[in-house]
């Protein structure tokens, strides 16, 4: 903007906004403060999407104000533009400013991304083709406008290069400055400034913790769910497909086998086997695909033993919830226990099943249960909360190691009521007997 002779020069193609404010402390209709063109015609904000005006009061001073937008100014929108403003007592004052819309130049490479593999070169071209047929001068700088790092950049002409990319490079940026001289008339020359930033992306492979994996799955009379991981630790673009082979057979999507992707930050998919069996063990190929490479996990899927069931004793019955401790009695398993499934339903919805309790079946129990699973403890204790006062509840307590739950254990036991509470409180010597005949109450399946 020359503020000496009201000229604005852009250059064809951008954004462009010229306000204009009517400051007087008389207000005006918003009718009498417009925008004309070239050729005399008034600027609306209807007629026009890519020229069109808008009257506003200004933030603060809360004069009127006109704003003249230019969607995308091109060659033809030269000229003069006035904005006039009339009073109440009809006193017309007028400014004009000249727009000067200079001819699009055309970069030798309009990507604003430049990204290569891990370990690939990579070029960033900062020339240009001018329109005007001048030879502008080039400025090559990084996102904070200093000299490119020539440790890290090799700088030929207009174009710089990285030979060989690391990880550290991702954050780097190239501003690529191009300066035109031009002159309007007899005044003196002034410089137009073009500008485009480039950022850097180092694209690698994905990659997992290790190549190969062993993960285990039980064999046995329960329809159990085999999950085999594919868990991502790293990837740039993140993957976005997943494909898994058993031995060299893609396998498809059905009732048997699903795929379910991550969504987040945490990138990685597993296959659910649902159903397994002794065909479903071997060895399986997940291939990630983040667009620009791919990589491969192989997992070994075997069979192990189901953790041992628990022992199961009742530490504490309180008036809303009850404290279990549950010990493991498998000295050697074949995998470690990290978790116990604890699930509760009342006693009279676990006799509408229409069987005992150790009979319920799965399916009962994951409709109408409270499920719950806690990772292992060290002194064993768990207290489940959000109980009825006395109320007879039947639990259900397993062990779960990496390849699936073990063998249940099943019994009853019931939250103190306020009688009990009422006698404890008015006669402390009858705790102990009242203490064991909750106990005698509960019953173990095993």
């Amino acid at each position: 903007m020359d503020y000496d002779t009201n000229t604005i020069t852009v250059r064809e193609g951008k954004k462009m906004m010229v306000s204009c404010v009517f400051e007087s402390d008389e207000t005006i209709h918003k009718s009498d403060l417009l925008w004309k063109q070239p050729n005399g015609n008034n600027i609306d904000g209807e007629t026009n999407p890519s020229l069109f005006a808008i009257v506003l009061n200004e933030r603060g001073s809360k004069h009127r104000k006109t704003s003249l937008h230019f969607s995308s100014v091109h060659t033809r929108d030269t000229g003069l533009y006035t904005c006039s403003g009339r009073t109440a007592g009809g006193e017309t004052f007028e400014k004009t400013v000249k727009l000067v819309v200079l001819p699009s130049i055309e970069w030798n490479d309009k990507d604003t991304v430049k990204g290569a593999l891990l370990g690939e070169p990579i070029t960033v071209d900062c020339g240009v083709k001018s329109k005007s047929g001048a030879d502008p001068m080039i400025q090559m700088t990084n996102g904070n406008g200093e000299p490119l790092d020539e440790e890290i950049w090799t700088i030929a002409g207009n174009e710089a290069t990285i030979d060989s990319l690391k990880k550290e490079h991702a954050e780097l940026a190239v501003s690529c400055i191009t300066i035109e001289m031009h002159q309007e008339g007899n005044n003196e020359e002034f410089p137009v400034v073009d500008r485009k930033d480039v950022n850097v992306e180092v694209y690698t492979l994905p990659e997992f913790a290790s190549d190969e994996s062993v993960q285990y799955t039980v064999i046995d009379s329960h329809v159990r769910d085999a999950v085999v991981y594919c868990n991502v630790t790293h990837s740039f673009p993140p993957v976005r497909h997943y494909t898994f082979y058993h031995g060299d057979e893609e396998i498809k999507l059905n009732d048997k086998f699903n795929i379910f992707v991550n969504v987040g930050l945490i990138q990685g998919a597993h296959l659910k086997i649902h159903n397994v069996n002794e065909n479903d063990l071997g060895t399986y190929k997940c291939e990630a695909n983040n667009i620009k490479a791919k990589s491969i996990h192989t997992v070994h899927l075997r069979e192990a033993n189901a953790p041992a069931e628990p022992k199961v004793t009742l530490v504490e019955a309180k008036r809303h919830s009850i404290i279990w401790r549950v010990d493991s009695i498998d000295q050697e398993p074949d995998l470690p226990v990290n978790a116990v499934e604890i699930r509760h339903l009342r006693a009279a919805t676990a006799e509408a099943s229409g069987v005992a309790d150790e009979d319920i079946s799965d399916s009962y129990w994951k409709s109408h249960s409270i499920f719950m699973q806690r990772n292992i403890k060290s002194d064993g204790i768990y207290e489940i909360n959000g109980l009825r006062h006395g109320h007879e509840y039947v639990w259900r307590f397993r062990q779960i190691n990496e390849a699936g739950f073990g063998d249940s254990v099943v019994l009853r036991a019931k939250t103190l009521d306020d009688n009990y509470l009422e006698m404890t409180d008015s006669a402390t010597y009858t705790t102990i007997p009242l203490t064991i005949a909750t106990l005698l109450v509960i019953r173990l399946f095993v």
